[in-house]
C-alpha cells in the first residue's frame, strides 16, 4: 500500500525543474520516516567499552589455533559482570599463524591485539572458512515461543507501537519477533512472480514464504492491546498482511563480544593472481548481538572482510580497513562489508579493489547503516544486492569506480528483483547513483553526486540543470544518522562515534604451553570406527546391513534464499559463501550426526557450476558477459587457473590442477562416514553434461574454451564419445590424473564405495581402462579401493566374464535395465553418445505404446517391471558370486533366497548361467545350468514346471522353499515337473543335480 509520505516524494521530484528562487525543500521530511540511528552496538549512540585483559597470549612455533582457542576458553570461564562482560584476550604483537578457525561462541569476551601495525592472524591452509566467526554455538531458526499475536490495522513506515488482538503473556522487557510474510498477493503486486524464460516459477519467481520480513525487538511498553518497541520497524503492515508478534528472539544469539586493534590476512598463492584456495572471510558474525569490530585490517580474503548473518543484530564495524583481495572477479566474491542483519552500523569503513564493497544482503529487516565509508578501485556497485532489504542507509559513503543503487535488479542473482524498500543515499558520491521505488513504497536519494537514474533521486531546486561540473548540492544536515541520533539521545551520544583509544598495555598472566596442552587433552575427543566390510555378499557394518537407504540431493536446483534451500537437499560439495545449512554449505558434522547404519549418501560432482545454466532458453547457448555467476556453486574437482577466461566469466580451468576445497570435503564426509557407520559411494563422473542440451556442457571444464590444456574435445554436445575415448595421449594422462588423485584422497577410508558415472553411456573400453587404473594404484600403494559396477547389463556381464577386471569389482548395481513382465530385456546400451532418457522412446517397443498409451506412464511400469522379474535380475548376478554385493534392494523373496543360498553352495551357483534351451522364460520362472549338468530353477508361482527337454531318470531332485526341502529322484524322462504337494504355490527353487 502506498502511504501518505509517498505523494511528497512525488512533489520532490518536481522540484528539481523549478526555479532557481524556489525555497529548498525539507528533504529529511521526504525519506522514509525511519529513525535508523538505532543501528549500532546496543541500538545505536552508545560507546562500546574497553574490557580489562584477563589473559596474554604470544605466538608460538608453528599453528597458533589451539593457544588462542584455549586463551579464549580460559576467558569464557570467568565470572561475568552485571552486563554479562567477562574481559579480553590480548595477542601480543607477532604473527599468529592460524590453520584452523577461531570461534568467539561465549558471551562477553573480547579478542583483541596490540595494534593493527603490532599483531596480526594469518589464515593458513586451502579451507574456505572464515577465519574468525561469532555467534552461539547452537541455535534453532526461530527460538520464538508461545502464541503467535496478529497485528492489527495498519501500521505506518517506522513506527515503534503495534496493536494486537490481544497482549497475554507479553511484557515489558520482553524479546519479541515480529515477522511479515511475504505473501503470494504482495508478491503479485510487486510483480515479482512474472518473470520470464525457462521454468520462471521454480528458478527465479519469488515464492511465497521466501522473502518473509523478520524483526528482532523488545518490549519496552505495554499499553492496553498495544506494545511499544524498542526500535522502529522499517516497513509498513497492513491488515491483509498477516503480520505476527511472537515472544521470544527469533534466534539464539550470544551478546557482548569484540574483536578489535589488529590484522587479519588470507594467505594465497602468489603465484596465482586468482587463488581462491584460502580463506574467504574474515570475521562472521551470526547468532549474536551487542557486537563490536573496530580497529581492524584485513588483506587477502576471497569475499568478505566482515560478513554479518540474518541472525546478527546491533553490531558496530567501526575503523575498519580492506584490501589486496585475491579472487577470480566474479559472484559472492567481494562483497567487502556485507550485512544481513538488523540494527547493524558500518562507520569509517574502506574498501579497495572490491566489487560489491558495502552491500545489504537477502530480506534484511534494518535498520543498517553505512556512515561515512569509502571504496576505491571498486569493480561493481554497492548497495542492496539481495532481494528486499528494508530500512538501509547509506550515508556520507562515497564508492570510486562503482555504482551505488537501491534498485530493481530484475532476473540478476536468481531474480533478486526489488532490491530495496523505505531505503536513503543522503550526501553519497558514486560513479552511477540509481534509484528507484517499488510499489508500496520509497527509496530515496538526496545530495548525491554522480550520474544518477530513477524515480527516487530527489534534487536540490536551486541546482541549476545542465551544469554538469555542480552535479548535486549537499543536503543539511551533512549526515542524517547523526542528526537523528542526537535528536533521540543529545549530543553526547555522538561520542559513541568517536575512533577508539587504547591504554598502554598493562601487566596480565600469559598463557602457558602446559595450558594449551591441558586444553587439547580435555577438549580431543576419541574418534569412534564402524567400517564397512563385506560378508556373505553383502555390505554390513557392525554387523546390520549397511546399503538400506539412498541419500541424494536435487540434481542442481538449489538456490541460496535460505526459505528455500532445504528443499534441496544435502550435497557435500556445494558451496554457498557465507551461509551455512541444509541446502547451503552443509555442516559435515550436523548432516552425518542425522544418518544411521544403512544410510548410503552418494555424491558425484553437480551438473552446471554456477546456476544461470539452469535456464536452458537464456543462458544455453551465449558465454557470459562478466563472472557474476549464481550461488550456490556446485564445486568441481578441477582448479581454476587464474587464467584467461571461461565461458562463465570466470577463468579456465587447469585440469592437471585439483580443487582442495571439493577434495577435502570428500574427504571430511568420508571420515565422518567411518565414525557414524554409514556409507558414501563416490561416483567420479558426471556424464549428463557432455550430452543432450548444449546448455549442459558449454560450462565444462575440459571444453577447449574452458581449459587450459589441449583436450582435442568438440565445441558443441554430443560430446560423451570423446571424453570417454583415451587413445587420446593428453587426455588419457588428464583422466589418469584424475582418477589416482580422487583414490589418493579417500585412501584408508574404508566406508568409501568408488563408482564410475550415475548415467554412463560410455564405451567398454574406458570401464576397463578405468578399473585398469584402480588395479595399478592399488597394486603401487598396497591399498585398497572397493569398487562398484553400474554400467549397461552387457558391459556389466563383459568385465564380471574377464578373469582379471572382475577381481576389481566388490558390487554391482543395474543400470538403467529392468527384465520386462515378459521376461525381455528392457536395457540402455553402451557407446551409443546417449544418454539413458534419450534411449528410452527407442527401447519401448510400438507394442508397449499400443491403443494411445501415454509414453511417459509406459517408461514407468517398464521400468518398474514386476517383484518376480527384478528378483529375477537380483538372483542372477547374487548367484554369480558368493563375493559380489548386488546392490539393487530387489530381493522380494528373502526367504526363499536364505533357503537357496543354504541349500545350493556358493560355487556351484557360480557356475550357473541361464539356459532358455532348457527352459523358456516365464514372466514367474527362469532356469540356470552349469557346464557339469546342475540346474536351478526358480517358481516364483510354485507351478509345475515345463521343461524343453526331458530330465534323465535317476537325476537328484531337491526342491526349495521359505524354511522347507524335500528331496526327490526324477522318473524315467518327465519334461514336466510338478512340486511335492506342501509346497505347491509357494516361490520355489528347484536344485537339480546329475546322478550319481
Amino acid at each position: 500500500m502506498v502511504r501518505f509520505w509517498i505523494a511528497g516524494l512525488i512533489v520532490a521530484a518536481s522540484l528539481a525543474g523549478a526555479s532557481l528562487a524556489q525555497t529548498q525543500p525539507d528533504f529529511v521530511a521526504l525519506t522514509p520516516p525511519i529513525d535508523f540511528s538505532h543501528a549500532g552496538y546496543r541500538g545505536g549512540g552508545v560507546a562500546a567499552p574497553l574490557l580489562p585483559v584477563l589473559i596474554r597470549v604470544e605466538p608460538g612455533e608453528g599453528d597458533d589455533t589451539d593457544r588462542i582457542l584455549a586463551a579464549l576458553d580460559r576467558a569464557a570461564k570467568a565470572k561475568p559482570d552485571a552486563e554479562g562482560r567477562r574481559g579480553a584476550v590480548l595477542l601480543a604483537a607477532g604473527e599468529y599463524q592460524v590453520q584452523g578457525q577461531i570461534r568467539l561462541e561465549v558471551g562477553g569476551v573480547v579478542l583483541r591485539g596490540a595494534g593493527p601495525q603490532a599483531t596480526t592472524i594469518v589464515a593458513t591452509g586451502v579451507d574456505r572458512r572464515a577465519l574468525i566467526t561469532v555467534g552461539a554455538r547452537s541455535g534453532t531458526a526461530d527460538a520464538s515461543t508461545g502464541v503467535k499475536h496478529q497485528v492489527m490495522g495498519e501500521t505506518p513506515v517506522g513506527t515503534v507501537r503495534l496493536t494486537l488482538e490481544t497482549t497475554e503473556s507479553l511484557g515489558v522487557g520482553d524479546a519479541v519477533t515480529i515477522r511479515r510474510p511475504s505473501t503470494a498477493e504482495w508478491i503479485a503486486a510487486l510483480g515479482m512472480d512474472a518473470f520470464v524464460g525457462w521454468r520462471p516459477e521454480t528458478r527465479l519467481n519469488w515464492k511465497p514464504g521466501s522473502r518473509d520480513v523478520i524483526w528482532q525487538r523488545r518490549v519496552v511498553a505495554v499499553e492496553g492491546r498495544s506494545v511499544v518497541l524498542d526500535a522502529p520497524l522499517t516497513m509498513a503492515l497492513a491488515a491483509g498482511d498477516g503480520a505476527t508478534v511472537r515472544r521470544g528472539p527469533s534466534a539464539s544469539r550470544l551478546r557482548e563480544v569484540g574483536v578489535e586493534n589488529l590484522t587479519l590476512v588470507s594467505r594465497n598463492d602468489p603465484s596465482r593472481p586468482a587463488d581462491e584456495d584460502h580463506s574467504w572471510t574474515g570475521i562472521a558474525v551470526d547468532r549474536a548481538e551487542d557486537v563490536w569490530l573496530r580497529n581492524l585490517v584485513f588483506e587477502g580474503f576471497v569475499s568478505s572482510a566482515i560478513d554479518l548473518g540474518p541472525d546478527s543484530r546491533r553490531v558496530a564495524a567501526q575503523d575498519v580497513s580492506a584490501s589486496r583481495p585475491v579472487s577470480e572477479i566474479g559472484g559472492l566474491r567481494r562483497r567487502t562489508f556485507y550485512t544481513a542483519g538488523q540494527q547493524t552500523l558500518f562507520q569509517r569503513c574502506a574498501s579497495n579493489d572490491g566489487i560489491h564493497d558495502f552491500s545489504v544482503g537477502h530480506a534484511a529487516a534494518g535498520p543498517n547503516v553505512f556512515l561515512d565509508c569509502t571504496a576505491t578501485d571498486a569493480l561493481g556497485d554497492s548497495g542492496t544486492q539481495e532481494s528486499w532489504a528494508t530500512g538501509v542507509l547509506f550515508d556520507g559513503v562515497k564508492v570510486r569506480g562503482g555504482g551505488l543503487a537501491l534498485t530493481h535488479r530484475g532476473r540478476d542473482g536468481q531474480g533478486v528483483g526489488w532490491s530495496a524498500a523505505n531505503s536513503v543515499l543522503w550526501n553519497c558520491e558514486a560513479t552511477v547513483v540509481e534509484v528507484r521505488s517499488p510499489p508500496g513504497a520509497a527509496n530515496v536519494a538526496v545530495g548525491c553526486r554522480g550520474e544518477r537514474s530513477g524515480d527516487g533521486v530527489l534534487e536540490d531546486a536551486r541546482v541549476m540543470p545542465g551544469r554538469d561540473f555542480h552535479r548535486a548540492q549537499p543536503q543539511e544536515p551533512a549526515s542524517l544518522y547523526r542528526m537523528q541520533l542526537e535528536r533521540r539521545m543529545g549530543a553526547g551520544a555522538l561520542a559513541a562515534l568517536d575512533p577508539a583509544t587504547y591504554p598502554a598495555e598493562v601487566g596480565a598472566p600469559h598463557l602457558t604451553e602446559a595450558e594449551v596442552a591441558a586444553w587439547r587433552t580435555v577438549t580431543t575427543q576419541p574418534v569412534a570406527s564402524h567400517p564397512l566390510t563385506i560378508a556373505d555378499g553383502r555390505f554390513v557394518i557392525d554387523g546390520q546391513p549397511a546399503w538400506r537407504r539412498r541419500i541424494g540431493f536435487a540434481f542442481f536446483q538449489a538456490q541460496m534464499v535460505p526459505a528455500l534451500a532445504e528443499a534441496s537437499g544435502p550435497f557435500i560439495t556445494r558451496f554457498a559463501p557465507g551461509l551455512e545449512g541444509w541446502g547451503l554449505t552443509d555442516d559435515l558434522d550436523a548432516f552425518a550426526a542425522g544418518l544411521k547404519t544403512g544410510d548410503v549418501v552418494h555424491h558425484n560432482y553437480g551438473l552446471w557450476y554456477d546456476r544461470r545454466r539452469v535456464d536452458h532458453d537464456f543462458y544455453g547457448s551465449p558465454d557470459q558477459r562478466d563472472g557474476e555467476v549464481w550461488g550456490p556453486f556446485m564445486e568441481l574437482p578441477w582448479a581454476r587457473s587464474g587464467q584467461g577466461r571461461a565461458w562463465d566469466g570466470l577463468s579456465k580451468f587447469d585440469l592437471e590442477r585439483f580443487n582442495p576445497w571439493f577434495f577435502d570435503r570428500v574427504a571430511r564426509f568420508a571420515d565422518l562416514a567411518e565414525q557414524q557407520g554409514v556409507v558414501l559411494y563416490h561416483k567420479l563422473y558426471l556424464q549428463h553434461w557432455l550430452l543432450e542440451s548444449r546448455s549442459h556442457y558449454v560450462d565444462f571444464p575440459w571444453r577447449p574454451v574452458n581449459a587450459l590444456q589441449a583436450t582435442g574435445m568438440p565445441n558443441e554436445v554430443p560430446a560423451a564419445e570423446v571424453f570417454w575415448d583415451v587413445s587420446d595421449p593428453v587426455r588419457r594422462d588428464l583422466h589418469r590424473r584424475y582418477i589416482r588423485h580422487t583414490l589418493e584422497t579417500l585412501k584408508g577410508r574404508p566406508n568409501v564405495v568408488i563408482g564410475l558415472d550415475p548415467e554412463y553411456t560410455g564405451p567398454l573400453s574406458f570401464v576397463r581402462f578405468w578399473l585398469d587404473e584402480i588395479a595399478a594404484w592399488e597394486a603401487e600403494t598396497g591399498a585398497d579401493a572397493r569398487v562398484a559396477l553400474e554400467i549397461p547389463k552387457d558391459q556389466m556381464d563383459a568385465i564380471l566374464d574377464d578373469p582379471a577386471r572382475s577381481q576389481m569389482v566388490d558390487a554391482v548395481a543395474f543400470h538403467h535395465w529392468v527384465y520386462r513382465p515378459d521376461t525381455s530385456l528392457f536395457a540402455v546400451q553402451g557407446g551409443l553418445d546417449k544418454a539413458p532418457r534419450e534411449q528410452v522412446d527407442a527401447i519401448a517397443r510400438p507394442q508397449d505404446l499400443a491403443d494411445g498409451a501415454d509414453a511417459g506412464e509406459v517408461r514407468r511400469a517398464l521400468w518398474r517391471s514386476t517383484p518376480a522379474m527384478r528378483y529375477r535380475a537380483y538372483r542372477e548376478y547374487r548367484d554369480r558370486s558368493a563375493d559380489l554385493v548386488v546392490l539393487n534392494d530387489d530381493d522380494a523373496f528373502p526367504g526363499l533366497s536364505r533357503a537357496v543360498e543354504a541349500t545350493v553352495g556358493a560355487e556351484a551357483r557360480a557356475s550357473l548361467r541361464l539356459d532358455a534351451a532348457l527352459m523358456a522364460p516365464t514372466g514367474a520362472a527362469w532356469a540356470s545350468s552349469a557346464p557339469d549338468g546342475r540346474v536351478l530353477i526358480y517358481s516364483l508361482d510354485g507351478a509345475a514346471i515345463q521343461l524343453a527337454r526331458s530330465v534323465a531318470a535317476g537325476q537328484a531332485l531337491r526342491w526349495i522353499a521359505d524354511g522347507a526341502v524335500v528331496d526327490a529322484v526324477a522318473s524315467e524322462g518327465p519334461s514336466s515337473l510338478a512340486p511335492p504337494a506342501a509346497l505347491a504355490g509357494r516361490p520355489l527353487a528347484l536344485w537339480i543335480a546329475p546322478a550319481p
